[in-house]
């Protein structure tokens, strides 16, 4: 087996194996929406290590096995600078997304891991910052310098999707079918930079994209986090409108939009006309500005509906995003998001001859529905309005209908008046102000409905409108159990709605013309995360009633807090044993000073002062110190080659002391002709932003006075005739009122307003049927996706049971292993069992004072705790090399080393579990596996029962990554015709040039020998074999090579042309139906596969 290597290659790997990259967005995050994602990438990549161990283990193929690379897209990632200025550095959010990278690390795999740190590369955007997770694939933060490269999230996703399928996909050397199939089973993971997941849920979505090849995109189900009432609103609004709005889509039609926090994207499906291209469209009309960038993932999901593809909604993938706390930063986002999307929809139904010719799962009803639902989302205000004024009247009889209508139309007048002449921060302060008072209003709503209820029972059509409406949602709610605490949030829902549904669609509308984003904007990172604490201290106590497991945000929250107060005390530790070391080693003034240095900003030991810099010693009276005068200082900066000798990279304390590298000559090409093209930054023009603005002001006026008089309207129409219905039974209709033996007429109703009440409640039923169709698919999905019979999917080890020519199997049926078991033993395999399992969270670890501070036992305790915290500093300072990969080889070397010794215990199935947990606490102090569970100790003694399961064990070879790119290198020597004396020769050059062509006289047309084309084994004196070198054939002209420049588009063709693929070594039988091969069926792997880590 082997890991993903600079070429890419894995003999995992086929055609049809997922790759998925993860694409992040990030801007001005605070550390814990950081932390959220970054624990999210290292659960991924110690997930896709077990499976990638686990293969290599029982020889077996698992059919969700994927590889993948984390990426994260940073814009404004430098201090603000001109661009003819050098001297400029990363910004405080990329230091801190360097600080926090640690703590994930550690949060995940232990305190005793120590991420390695970064390698900074200077690139044509700015720079990238790349890390080595510990199961050996990469996380790259790409830093865009705004002055070379367009910033927004949507450049972002262009820049992104250019270099994974214009330059990567086509940078493989692959014949065109091969590169469709490639295509077809790459995947763009979008996220934000704050959200949550687990590995499954991205598979759940890999699984929904490979059983249908037209599914473009896929979103799962989004959970907003945070702490407040804001957060509580938003939790019952996502809920219903995951549960009914997006299930509805999804059954009825498509998906309309799939959110770019969490949703995955097929790469030959964004790959396709008309898409990519047209993505990369620049605004240049104001209706751009509004459908382009305020809400691009809706408009990315616009174009793929348009050229056929199909979006899907997978309810079992869940994802949790820190939603908007601020009554303020909630209406700005929602002012991008309702233009945005009203524009969108408006786009699909214009355009409904083309997208029902070409996309077959958009039919004539779904256009019709959403028709439907633009029409009453464009009345929802005036609906609302009139709910009001209803409710005026019935609690209040004796206030004539006009005086309402006038008393209700006075606050909406002022803030229509403010939409279009104050400035934004007093729109929005006197729509909080509003909405405060219309919450109080819908109280009165309650009493007026309450009231018509008791008068007129069942009888009256709001009475059953409304019982219907609440029995959807408590049945939505009881058939999403998991979300079912949700629904306590409808009662903020229902008092909100007046604000939600009216105010923020006036301020959304009124403000069209505003194109900045609103959010996280003029905030540094460390007055973000005092905010953040600050909101979590008043507001933490009412999340209790937040639902959907308030508390374990808090308590996560907690043990990271925890977790920065230990790594930050191992970094005092391992400071201040380099500081006794520099001291001891050199008495001099500038090695003290230099420790002072040290110990003013790390805590030494187990204490917490500060050192005091003796006055003599001062660097400014000692002579050392930089005097300048700033009158005097030198202005003029030194010019810079900022792809060979950036500043940023050689002067930034944070960043100079990091390993550098650089991207190809050919990578460098295509960064240049793609910002030349698509991404370079937009000259300001004052006079054309003033015509652009002007320009916007003139749609945002058109479009609100079309909304506004068709709601005018509207609300004249029924007011008018609910003033006939009061005076008159013209045009009224009496409903029945059965009392007793007797029937009289009942409410007067007038037919408008049934009719509009009618739209919304078949709307409704409509919704609610597709959800129940929904659902049914989402049990499905989720039986499919675990192992609910066990027995089905028991297996023996490669060996175990088959029956040799003469000779009866001697495996038990008790040998038999789940694949769950395989998944949690190669865990435990991946840990390093030698750290020290000892609690550092105690009171004590901390350096905290206890109850008793002056007898010697506690002396006792402080001094191990002491001892405790410089064993773990000084494994800290050995742990960089200790991947998982590295753990795995070593544990599994002990472990054929007990097997050979016959030491593990012999285990039966009727044998009490007191006396199996005593034989197997007994191996464990044996083999010092501190950290590893007794079950998997328990499978690894089932294991070791049958002869031939230790024969398979016991002829597992491993075999460092390095060796095999040595011997890569030898067969291409070979294969030159050069002597093998050339070997040490090209190795030292390539060495120092990483380049293939770095020794002379190799002619280029040579073929390279791809790395799965080698078979290493591994002799008994420890030194690698070479044999079974396979041909290679020359480049034939079916070789779809890379396109010459990023912005030639290529559609691929699907041509039933001859296409051969080399096999990689590992023999194993291929997966039908996602299902894992049964026994009778089983191809066993050689047993001479090697792993390489």
């Amino acid at each position: 087996m082997q890991e993903e290597d600079d070429g890419g290659k894995s003999i995992f790997r086929t055609s049809e194996t997922p790759m998925i990259y993860m694409c992040a967005t990030m801007w001005h995050e605070s550390e814990n929406e950081m932390t959220q994602l970054l624990k999210s990438i290292y659960r991924t990549d110690e997930d896709q290590c077990i499976r990638k161990h686990a293969q290599f283990l029982v020889g077996r193929r698992d059919p969700d096995y994927y590889e993948f690379e984390a990426h994260i897209f940073f814009d404004d990632a430098f201090e603000p600078h001109k661009d003819d200025e050098f001297e400029f550095t990363v910004n405080e959010y990329v230091k801190l997304l360097m600080k926090t990278i640690p703590v994930s690390a550690s949060s995940i795999h232990g305190v005793s891991f120590k991420q390695k740190p970064p390698v900074s590369v200077a690139t044509p955007y700015g720079g990238r910052l790349v890390w080595t997770l510990p199961g050996g694939n990469k996380l790259i933060a790409h830093l865009k310098d705004k002055t070379f490269i367009r910033h927004r999230k949507r450049w972002s996703q262009v820049m992104y999707m250019y270099y994974f399928l214009g330059y990567e996909l086509f940078n493989k050397g692959l014949k065109r079918k091969q590169l469709q199939k490639r295509a077809e089973n790459t995947f763009l993971l979008a996220l934000d930079g704050d959200v949550d997941f687990h590995p499954q849920a991205v598979l759940l979505l890999v699984d929904r994209m490979r059983k249908n090849p037209d599914v473009g995109a896929a979103c799962g189900r989004i959970h907003p986090i945070g702490n407040g009432a804001m957060v509580w609103y938003q939790k019952f609004e996502y809920a219903v409108s995951h549960w009914l709005q997006k299930a509805a889509e999804d059954k009825f039609g498509c998906v309309l939009c799939s959110p770019g926090c969490f949703s995955l994207f097929r790469g030959s499906s964004l790959m396709d006309e008309n898409v990519m291209a047209r993505y990369t469209t620049p605004p240049t009309e104001p209706r751009h500005y509004v459908q382009y960038d305020q809400g691009e993932d809706r408009w990315l999901c616009t174009l793929m509906l348009q050229q056929g593809h199909r979006v899907e909604y997978c309810a079992a993938s869940d994802a949790l995003t820190y939603a908007p706390e601020g009554f303020y930063e909630f209406f700005n986002q929602r002012r991008r998001w309702t233009p945005s999307t009203m524009a969108n929809i408006m786009d699909l139904l214009t355009d409904w001859k083309s997208v029902t010719k070409k996309n077959p799962e958009i039919t004539l009803a779904y256009i019709f529905y959403q028709g439907l639902l633009m029409v009453s989302s464009i009345l929802t205000p005036g609906t609302i309005f009139l709910m009001v004024l209803g409710a005026i009247n019935l609690a209040y009889p004796e206030i004539e209908l006009w005086v309402a209508l006038i008393v209700n139309v006075i606050p909406v007048a002022v803030m229509i008046l403010l939409c279009f002449k104050a400035k934004t921060d007093t729109q929005l302060l006197y729509a909080a102000i509003l909405s405060t008072a219309y919450s109080l209003v819908m109280m009165i709503v309650i009493v007026g409905l309450l009231k018509q209820a008791a008068e007129f029972g069942l009888e009256s059509i709001t009475t059953v409108f409304l019982m219907f409406v609440a029995g959807v949602f408590v049945i939505s709610a009881l058939i999403h159990p998991q979300e079912f605490w949700c629904i306590i949030h409808g009662f903020l829902y229902f008092l909100a709605i007046p604000s939600m549904s009216m105010i923020l669609m006036l301020y959304a509308l009124g403000n069209l013309h505003v194109v900045s984003w609103g959010t996280r904007e003029n905030k540094s990172a460390a007055e973000q995360q005092v905010e953040k604490k600050k909101e979590g201290r008043l507001s933490g106590v009412f999340s209790a009633f937040a639902g959907c497991c308030p508390w374990g945000e808090i308590f996560t929250q907690r043990e990271d807090e925890k977790l920065r107060i230990i790594l930050d005390r191992l970094e005092g530790v391992e400071a201040g044993i380099r500081e006794m070391s520099t001291i001891g080693s050199n008495r001099s003034n500038t090695a003290f000073n230099d420790s002072l240095s040290v110990r003013a900003g790390t805590p030494i030991m187990m204490g917490n002062d500060e050192p005091k810099v003796p006055f003599s010693l001062d660097p400014i009276f000692s002579g050392q110190g930089n005097r300048t005068n700033p009158m005097f200082q030198e202005e003029k900066q030194r010019p810079r080659d900022r792809m060979r000798d950036p500043y940023w990279m050689t002067e930034d304390t944070e960043v100079r002391n990091l390993k550098t590298d650089h991207i190809s000559a050919d990578e460098t090409q295509f960064w240049q002709e793609l910002i030349e093209e698509y991404l370079k930054p937009i000259d300001a023009d004052k006079n054309k932003e003033k015509e652009i603005q002007a320009q916007l002001i003139e749609l945002r006026n058109k479009v609100c006075l079309i909304f506004i008089l068709i709601n005018s309207l509207f609300i004249i129409i029924v007011f008018s005739l609910q003033q006939v219905v009061a005076e008159s039974d013209s045009l009224s209709i009496k409903l029945p009122w059965v009392e007793g033996d007797t029937v009289e007429k009942g409410q007067k109703i007038e037919p408008i307003s049934v009719a509009f009440t009618l739209v919304f409640g078949v709307l409704l039923f409509v919704q609610f049927i597709c959800m129940l169709m929904h659902r049914l698919a989402t049990l499905l999905h989720i039986c499919a996706a675990t192992e609910i019979f066990k027995k089905k999917r028991q297996f023996k080890m490669p060996g175990a049971g088959a029956e040799e020519a003469g000779e009866a199997s001697d495996t038990s049926p008790d040998t038999a292993m789940s694949y769950d078991q395989v998944y949690e033993l190669v865990r435990d395999l991946q840990k390093d069992q030698d750290a020290d399992s000892a609690s550092l969270t105690s009171e004590s670890s901390y350096g905290g004072q206890s109850e008793i501070d002056d007898d010697e036992d506690s002396a006792i305790r402080r001094r191990e705790t002491r001892e405790r915290w410089k064993k773990l500093a000084k494994k800290r300072r050995t742990i960089h090399d200790n991947t998982l990969g590295a753990n795995f080889k070593t544990n599994l070397d002990k472990i054929q080393s007990l097997i050979k010794q016959d030491k593990f215990p012999e285990i039966d199935a009727d044998q009490p579990d007191e006396d199996i947990n005593e034989e197997i606490e007994h191996v464990k102090k044996e083999t010092h596996f501190n950290r590893m569970r007794n079950k998997s100790l328990h499978t690894l003694a089932m294991m070791s029962k049958d002869k031939k399961m230790k024969e398979s064990l016991s002829k597992k070879h491993i075999v460092p990554i390095k060796r095999f790119r040595d011997a890569a290198d030898k067969v291409r020597i070979m294969k030159s015709g050069r002597k093998i004396s050339d070997i040490v020769t090209f190795l030292a050059k390539k060495k120092e040039q990483d380049d293939f062509q770095a020794l002379e006289g190799i002619d280029e047309a040579t073929p390279v020998p791809q790395r799965h084309e080698i078979q290493v084994h591994q002799s008994e004196n420890d030194e690698p074999d070479y044999t079974n070198i396979l041909e290679v054939n020359d480049k034939s002209d079916d070789v779809v090579d890379k396109p010459a420049s990023p912005i030639e588009r290529r559609r691929l063709s699907t041509d039933s042309e001859p296409d051969i693929e080399v096999k990689p070594e590992l023999v194993i039988p291929k997966v039908q139906n996602d299902e894992w091969p049964e026994e009778d069926h089983y191809a066993v792997a050689q047993e001479s596969m090697d792993v390489l880590f």
